[in-house]
């Protein structure tokens, strides 16, 4: 569910600190999307006119973005406050974002839904909103949008036996989708480092889970150097593509930097030398295209 198709993904961040940066660089998207902040608001207001049809993903993603760009243009918080607006708007009275339409690809799943990296990348957002606009209510929302996170009643954390899994898709089986996993994990990350309520809760939610993540990470290894998109049982595996291969390395990295794992390093160093080697992409592509050969995405309902 990622939007942001660029190559540049390494970001500036201070551990423990979610004010000093975010993990991934989601300037290009923003500026994809928009040259200006006045461009942005006129694309955000397109986005979330439909809550029918709106990505909470895609407007978390979007304020991040924005946030990001504050440093160099202080016009852009009016992006950030518009965006974290909409998602405490959205929430419903257990904070879970659902989506009005069904996933368009891939897997089956009937609205509404809950998806752990919107709530992870949402939480993330109103984090980070709540001091940049001097908003205390935005971080009441994101402790809300934290809650599916931990809340193994909302449907989003299948539990495994190396520990609970966050789901990007709530399918059966669970499709443990990596990339999103990794957002809610970040989410839990700012949540434990940033809220005095229910701190503990999301610090031992964010241990487990990197634990977790940790253990499992050969699961969704595959040859040559390289790495799967989820664990779904697709009828052949489902290799990730380029973008999200270096999307995968890119987060391992920044999430050893928070919480620093043998296996979580050595995965991504092991991912760097797929990515560089001009084979293993041409091999990757291959299998990434027979794979949507025989799972075709349907028509998307959302924008």
């Amino acid at each position: 569910m990622m939007l942001a198709r660029t190559p540049q993904l390494r970001a500036t961040f201070v551990a423990d600190d979610p004010h000093a940066g975010y993990y991934n660089d989601l300037r290009p998207f923003a500026l994809g999307l928009a040259g200006d902040p006045q461009e942005a608001a006129e694309a955000l207001a397109r986005l979330s006119a439909d809550r029918t049809r709106a990505n909470p993903v895609t407007i978390a993603q979007f304020g991040l973005a924005a946030w990001q760009q504050i440093e160099t243009d202080a016009a852009w918080r009016d992006i950030v406050a518009r965006a974290s607006e909409w998602l405490a708007s959205a929430m419903d009275e257990d904070g879970g974002i659902r989506y009005g339409f069904p996933m368009a690809h891939t897997y089956r799943v009937e609205a509404p839904w809950l998806s752990a990296m919107a709530q992870g990348e949402a939480a993330s957002l109103l984090v980070r909103a709540a001091r940049t606009l001097t908003e205390p209510a935005l971080e009441a929302a994101a402790i809300r949008a934290g809650r599916a996170l931990v809340d193994p009643g909302m449907g989003l954390i299948a539990e495994t036996p190396e520990g609970p899994v966050l789901q990007e898709y709530p399918t059966q089986p669970p499709s443990h989708v990596l990339n999103g996993w990794i957002f809610g994990l970040w989410g839990l990350y700012d949540l434990a480092a940033s809220s005095a309520q229910n701190g503990e809760r999301f610090a031992t939610a964010f241990d487990a889970g990197i634990d977790a993540l940790a253990a499992r990470l050969a699961l969704y290894r595959v040859r040559p150097h390289w790495s799967r998109y989820d664990l779904f049982p697709h009828p052949i595996k489902h290799v990730a593509s380029p973008f999200y291969h270096r999307l995968h390395i890119e987060q391992l990295l920044a999430t050893d930097a928070l919480a620093p794992r043998a296996s979580i390093r050595q995965t991504a160093a092991d991912w760097e030398r797929g990515a560089q080697s001009v084979p293993a992409s041409g091999l990757a592509l291959t299998r990434k295209v027979v794979f949507r050969l025989l799972r075709p995405r349907r028509r998307s309902a959302s924008r």
